[in-house]
């Protein structure tokens, strides 16, 4: 039996065009909507440099949601990935 492993896709709008900044990532316990999210009392460090990684540059990209990737900032809380990217 295969796990369900929840995944960020992200992907440019249109043809031609590349993800060019990502202005927020927030793994944890973040809050608001897009183009107003703020990190929450539990949030990983490494997030938005590990969203940075996976997806400048190209047009599409994919990022397992784990604590794997972007460590465990408080155990035993249920934990959620917000992202804001642009593309250009």
């Amino acid at each position: 039996m295969q796990r369900y492993r929840p995944e960020l896709r992200l992907e440019c709008p249109k043809d031609g065009q590349v993800i060019s900044s990502i202005k927020f990532a927030s793994f944890g316990t973040p809050s608001g909507t897009c183009g107003s999210y703020s990190h929450g009392e539990c949030s990983s460090t490494q997030a938005i440099s590990v969203v940075q990684e996976a997806c400048i540059g190209v047009s599409n990209c994919s990022v397992p949601v784990s604590s794997n990737y972007f460590g465990n900032p408080w155990t035993g809380v249920t934990k959620s990935l917000a992202v804001e990217a642009a593309c250009s």
